[in-house]
Protein backbone atom coordinates (compact mmCIF):
# COMPACT_ATOMS: atom_id res chain seq x y z
CA UNK A 1 0.00 0.00 0.00
CA UNK A 2 1.44 3.31 -0.98
CA UNK A 3 1.55 6.41 1.17
CA UNK A 4 -1.46 8.08 -0.35
CA UNK A 5 -3.71 5.13 0.32
CA UNK A 6 -2.48 4.87 3.91
CA UNK A 7 -3.24 8.52 4.58
CA UNK A 8 -6.68 8.12 3.13
CA UNK A 9 -7.32 5.07 5.29
CA UNK A 10 -6.15 6.95 8.43
CA UNK A 11 -8.48 9.82 7.68
CA UNK A 12 -11.40 7.43 7.38
CA UNK A 13 -10.55 5.70 10.67
CA UNK A 14 -10.25 9.00 12.70
CA UNK A 15 -13.47 10.08 14.51
CA UNK A 16 -15.26 13.11 13.22
CA UNK A 17 -15.56 15.97 15.81
CA UNK A 18 -16.93 18.52 13.48
CA UNK A 19 -20.55 17.65 14.08
CA UNK A 20 -20.18 17.25 17.86
CA UNK A 21 -18.14 20.41 18.21
CA UNK A 22 -20.63 22.31 16.18
CA UNK A 23 -23.69 21.06 18.00
CA UNK A 24 -22.19 20.83 21.50
CA UNK A 25 -21.92 24.49 22.33
CA UNK A 26 -25.23 25.23 20.67
CA UNK A 27 -26.99 22.48 22.60
CA UNK A 28 -25.37 23.67 25.87
CA UNK A 29 -26.48 27.22 25.27
CA UNK A 30 -30.02 26.15 24.54
CA UNK A 31 -30.14 24.07 27.72
CA UNK A 32 -28.88 26.94 29.82
CA UNK A 33 -31.49 29.26 28.43
CA UNK A 34 -34.42 26.87 28.71
CA UNK A 35 -33.60 25.33 32.10
CA UNK A 36 -33.04 28.51 34.12
CA UNK A 37 -35.99 28.35 36.57
CA UNK A 38 -35.15 31.53 38.38
CA UNK A 39 -35.46 33.87 35.46
CA UNK A 40 -38.52 32.23 33.99
CA UNK A 41 -40.37 32.15 37.35
CA UNK A 42 -39.62 35.74 38.12
CA UNK A 43 -40.70 36.83 34.72
CA UNK A 44 -43.99 34.91 34.87
CA UNK A 45 -44.91 35.70 38.52
CA UNK A 46 -43.74 39.28 38.59
CA UNK A 47 -46.21 41.64 40.24
CA UNK A 48 -45.56 45.37 40.11
CA UNK A 49 -44.99 46.86 43.55
CA UNK A 50 -47.82 49.16 44.49
CA UNK A 51 -47.27 52.55 45.92
CA UNK A 52 -47.18 52.64 49.70
CA UNK A 53 -49.55 55.59 49.88
CA UNK A 54 -52.22 53.94 47.78
CA UNK A 55 -51.92 50.67 49.68
CA UNK A 56 -52.44 52.32 53.03
CA UNK A 57 -55.07 54.79 51.94
CA UNK A 58 -58.09 52.83 53.33
CA UNK A 59 -56.35 52.17 56.63
CA UNK A 60 -55.18 55.73 56.86
CA UNK A 61 -58.69 56.95 56.19
CA UNK A 62 -60.14 54.62 58.83
CA UNK A 63 -57.53 55.66 61.38
CA UNK A 64 -58.18 59.30 60.61
CA UNK A 65 -61.88 58.75 61.33
CA UNK A 66 -61.12 57.12 64.66
CA UNK A 67 -58.79 59.96 65.56
CA UNK A 68 -61.45 62.51 64.71
CA UNK A 69 -64.03 60.66 66.80
CA UNK A 70 -61.65 60.50 69.73
CA UNK A 71 -60.89 64.18 69.41
CA UNK A 72 -64.59 65.05 69.29
CA UNK A 73 -65.26 62.89 72.35
CA UNK A 74 -62.39 64.58 74.17
CA UNK A 75 -63.72 68.00 73.27
CA UNK A 76 -67.22 67.01 74.41
CA UNK A 77 -65.86 65.75 77.72
CA UNK A 78 -63.90 68.97 78.24
CA UNK A 79 -66.96 71.08 77.43
CA UNK A 80 -69.10 69.05 79.81
CA UNK A 81 -66.54 69.48 82.60
CA UNK A 82 -66.41 73.21 81.95
CA UNK A 83 -70.20 73.45 82.06
CA UNK A 84 -70.33 71.52 85.33
CA UNK A 85 -67.61 73.73 86.79
CA UNK A 86 -69.49 76.87 85.73
CA UNK A 87 -72.69 75.47 87.21
CA UNK A 88 -70.96 74.78 90.50
CA UNK A 89 -69.54 78.28 90.53
CA UNK A 90 -72.95 79.75 89.77
CA UNK A 91 -74.61 77.72 92.50
CA UNK A 92 -71.87 78.61 94.96
CA UNK A 93 -72.57 82.33 94.42
CA UNK A 94 -76.30 82.01 95.19
CA UNK A 95 -77.58 83.64 98.35
CA UNK A 96 -81.20 82.77 99.01
CA UNK A 97 -83.71 85.58 99.34
CA UNK A 98 -86.99 83.67 99.78
CA UNK A 99 -88.65 85.01 102.98
CA UNK A 100 -91.17 82.18 103.31
CA UNK A 101 -91.03 78.47 104.00
CA UNK A 102 -92.16 77.91 100.40
CA UNK A 103 -91.54 80.17 97.38
CA UNK A 104 -94.59 81.96 96.03
CA UNK A 105 -94.31 80.39 92.59
CA UNK A 106 -94.18 76.84 93.93
CA UNK A 107 -97.06 77.45 96.30
CA UNK A 108 -99.25 78.86 93.51
CA UNK A 109 -98.40 75.96 91.20
CA UNK A 110 -99.17 73.35 93.82
CA UNK A 111 -102.46 75.06 94.59
CA UNK A 112 -103.45 74.76 90.93
CA UNK A 113 -102.37 71.11 90.83
CA UNK A 114 -103.92 70.32 94.22
CA UNK A 115 -100.55 69.08 95.37
CA UNK A 116 -100.89 70.19 99.01
CA UNK A 117 -100.24 67.99 102.01
CA UNK A 118 -102.81 67.90 104.79
CA UNK A 119 -100.60 70.17 106.89
CA UNK A 120 -100.49 72.80 104.13
CA UNK A 121 -104.20 73.12 103.39
CA UNK A 122 -105.94 76.25 104.53
CA UNK A 123 -109.12 75.21 106.37
CA UNK A 124 -108.81 71.78 104.79
CA UNK A 125 -109.12 73.10 101.23
CA UNK A 126 -106.77 71.11 98.90
CA UNK A 127 -106.68 74.08 96.50
CA UNK A 128 -105.73 76.76 99.00
CA UNK A 129 -102.71 77.34 101.20
CA UNK A 130 -100.87 80.21 102.89
CA UNK A 131 -97.23 81.28 103.47
CA UNK A 132 -97.50 80.11 107.09
CA UNK A 133 -98.54 76.57 106.07
CA UNK A 134 -96.85 75.66 102.78
CA UNK A 135 -93.35 74.21 102.98
CA UNK A 136 -91.02 73.80 100.00
CA UNK A 137 -90.93 70.28 98.62
CA UNK A 138 -87.80 68.34 97.78
CA UNK A 139 -87.12 68.35 94.02
CA UNK A 140 -84.80 65.65 92.76
CA UNK A 141 -84.59 66.93 89.16
CA UNK A 142 -83.71 70.51 90.00
CA UNK A 143 -81.45 72.17 87.44
CA UNK A 144 -78.55 74.04 88.96
CA UNK A 145 -78.36 76.33 85.92
CA UNK A 146 -81.83 77.74 86.42
CA UNK A 147 -81.83 78.21 90.19
CA UNK A 148 -83.01 81.65 91.21
CA UNK A 149 -82.20 83.33 94.49
CA UNK A 150 -85.91 83.95 95.11
CA UNK A 151 -86.50 80.18 95.15
CA UNK A 152 -83.81 79.49 97.77
CA UNK A 153 -84.36 80.13 101.46
CA UNK A 154 -81.62 81.79 103.52
CA UNK A 155 -80.26 80.28 106.71
CA UNK A 156 -82.60 82.11 109.08
CA UNK A 157 -85.69 80.98 107.16
CA UNK A 158 -84.37 77.40 107.04
CA UNK A 159 -83.96 77.40 110.83
CA UNK A 160 -87.54 78.59 111.32
CA UNK A 161 -88.78 76.00 108.83
CA UNK A 162 -87.01 73.17 110.64
CA UNK A 163 -88.42 74.22 114.01
CA UNK A 164 -91.89 74.37 112.50
CA UNK A 165 -91.54 70.85 111.11
CA UNK A 166 -90.22 69.35 114.32
CA UNK A 167 -93.15 70.84 116.23
CA UNK A 168 -95.49 68.79 114.06
CA UNK A 169 -94.24 65.67 115.85
CA UNK A 170 -96.50 66.57 118.77
CA UNK A 171 -99.54 66.58 116.50
CA UNK A 172 -102.11 63.91 117.30
CA UNK A 173 -104.57 64.78 114.56
CA UNK A 174 -102.86 62.65 111.93
CA UNK A 175 -101.24 59.21 111.95
CA UNK A 176 -97.53 58.98 112.58
CA UNK A 177 -96.89 57.68 109.07
CA UNK A 178 -98.38 60.83 107.52
CA UNK A 179 -96.38 63.07 109.81
CA UNK A 180 -93.18 61.14 109.15
CA UNK A 181 -93.53 61.27 105.36
CA UNK A 182 -94.18 65.01 105.41
CA UNK A 183 -91.26 65.86 107.68
CA UNK A 184 -88.91 63.46 105.88
CA UNK A 185 -89.52 65.12 102.50
CA UNK A 186 -89.39 68.70 103.76
CA UNK A 187 -86.16 68.18 105.71
CA UNK A 188 -84.56 66.87 102.53
CA UNK A 189 -85.50 70.17 100.91
CA UNK A 190 -83.85 72.02 103.79
CA UNK A 191 -80.63 70.09 103.31
CA UNK A 192 -80.80 70.81 99.59
CA UNK A 193 -81.00 74.57 100.15
CA UNK A 194 -78.10 74.41 102.61
CA UNK A 195 -75.99 72.49 100.11
CA UNK A 196 -76.81 74.77 97.18
CA UNK A 197 -75.65 77.80 99.16
CA UNK A 198 -72.62 76.00 100.58
CA UNK A 199 -73.59 76.99 104.10
CA UNK A 200 -71.16 75.37 106.53
CA UNK A 201 -71.09 76.91 109.99
CA UNK A 202 -72.13 76.17 113.56
CA UNK A 203 -75.77 77.01 112.90
CA UNK A 204 -75.91 74.65 109.94
CA UNK A 205 -74.24 71.89 111.98
CA UNK A 206 -76.83 72.35 114.72
CA UNK A 207 -79.59 71.96 112.11
CA UNK A 208 -78.03 68.76 110.78
CA UNK A 209 -77.86 67.38 114.31
CA UNK A 210 -81.56 68.05 114.86
CA UNK A 211 -82.47 66.35 111.61
CA UNK A 212 -80.35 63.33 112.48
CA UNK A 213 -81.93 63.05 115.95
CA UNK A 214 -85.32 63.04 114.30
CA UNK A 215 -84.45 60.81 111.38
CA UNK A 216 -82.98 57.88 113.31
CA UNK A 217 -85.79 57.23 115.82
CA UNK A 218 -88.44 58.40 113.41
CA UNK A 219 -87.35 55.96 110.71
CA UNK A 220 -87.08 53.17 113.27
CA UNK A 221 -90.60 53.85 114.58
CA UNK A 222 -91.95 54.04 111.03
CA UNK A 223 -90.58 50.63 110.07
CA UNK A 224 -91.58 49.21 113.46
CA UNK A 225 -95.18 50.20 112.85
CA UNK A 226 -95.11 48.80 109.34
CA UNK A 227 -93.72 45.47 110.56
CA UNK A 228 -96.43 45.19 113.22
CA UNK A 229 -99.14 45.93 110.69
CA UNK A 230 -97.76 43.26 108.32
CA UNK A 231 -97.70 40.70 111.16
CA UNK A 232 -101.28 41.47 112.15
Amino acid sequence: MDDSSRRLQQRRNQPSFSSSSSTGPTRFRSQNFSTNPTKTTQSSNFVPRSNSTTATTPNNTRNTGHIRNRKSETYDGINQQQEEQEAREDVGSIIGTCPFMCPDGERAQRERLRDLAVFERLHGDPRKSSPSLAVKKFCRTISVKHVQASDVRPLAVLEDTLNYLLNLLDSSEHPFEVVHDFIFDRTRSIRQDLSMQHIVNDRAICMYEKMVRYSCPGTYAFYYLESNESVE
